[in-house]
């Protein structure tokens, strides 16, 4: 729970449990996500679970402009796990830390999300602190020393290790698999749709569309992440094309069928010059956004002069 989060602020605290958000009621930890980072300036009505009462809050996301995304300050309480290293800092690494170790404690205070490793780290300015993690279902001990590094020009506290929330891989039968990959499906399509919503009504910034150059970079990183991560990142880029391609603007497929659906109620054909020039309305549009997309790119990747 971040404290100048938009969640904190509206009332909800660590341990509560999320029981309606909206009309939505017993929601996973999935359906919060696609409800939030799509929902920049829209007000959710939230119902927690507190020491056995129901509490009612209304929990309005801010845009993160660095997520390209909206964010209530929450966490979903789980198992944190070291996924790697990092540079400039190998205090974990001389300390026996490995990748795949869950940390359990903090100088004795439960970690129930990685944020809560860095306020530990932020409070103790440097002194030695105390982990406890878990390795093969032994429990272990050991002492790090924090050392200040700059990230995204800002000073802090680390001891060299990157962390993720705990992740379990489970293997379903083919009928099970093909259910659940038409629900993801469902689900992400649903939020690219809120984002386009969200977009044109100006509460999304248009700077969080990815191009080629980009999607070229999150290629690579994904490669480099595992198999796993490039399929999902690959599935991803062809759903957003699949969508944007089903958009009713004139040059796209979206525009072919729309424009038949017309004709359709019509009972005759477009004057061929009037399909001339929607098409080339449309192929205005579509370069337009292409020069955009690429500009954007260019525009993250590209050191600031």
């Amino acid at each position: 729970m971040t404290p100048g989060g938009a969640a904190y602020q509206a009332g909800v605290r660590e341990g509560d449990q999320v029981v309606q958000i909206d009309d939505l009621e017993n929601p996973n930890w999935e359906d919060i996500v696609m409800k939030e980072i799509a929902g920049a300036g829209q007000a959710m009505r939230v119902v927690v679970k507190r020491d056995g009462q129901l509490l009612h809050f209304s929990v309005t996301p801010t845009y993160d402009a660095k997520l390209s995304a909206g964010q209530s300050g929450w966490m979903q309480a789980s198992q944190v796990q070291v996924a790697g290293y990092l540079k400039g800092n190998d205090a974990a690494e001389k300390a026996g830390l490995q990748k795949g170790d869950v940390l359990l404690a903090v100088n004795g205070q439960p970690l129930r999300d990685p944020s809560r490793l860095q306020e530990a780290l932020e409070q103790a300015k440097g002194a030695p602190v105390h982990l406890t993690y878990s390795r093969n279902g032994a429990i272990h001990q050991v002492t790090l020393t924090p050392a200040q590094r700059e990230v995204e020009g800002q000073q802090r506290w680390m001891i060299g290790v990157q962390l993720v929330p705990a992740m379990e891989v489970v293997k379903l039968p083919l009928v099970q698999a093909f259910t659940e990959a038409c629900h993801q499906n469902l689900q992400y399509s649903k939020l690219i749709l809120r984002f386009l919503e969200g977009i044109i009504e100006r509460r999304m910034s248009p700077k969080s569309i990815e191009g080629p150059f980009r999607i070229a970079q999150m290629s690579g990183e994904a490669a480099r992440a595992g198999p796993g991560e490039f399929v999902l990142l690959m599935a991803g880029v062809s759903l957003n094309l699949a969508i944007f391609n089903l958009l009713p603007i004139p040059i796209l497929d979206g525009g072919v069928i729309l424009m038949l659906l017309i004709e359709m109620l019509l009972r005759r054909d477009l004057d061929l010059k009037v399909k001339e020039a929607v098409l080339k309305v449309g192929f205005v549009f579509l370069m337009v956004v292409v020069v955009f997309v690429l500009y954007n790119d260019l525009s993250k990747i590209l050191p600031p002069s």
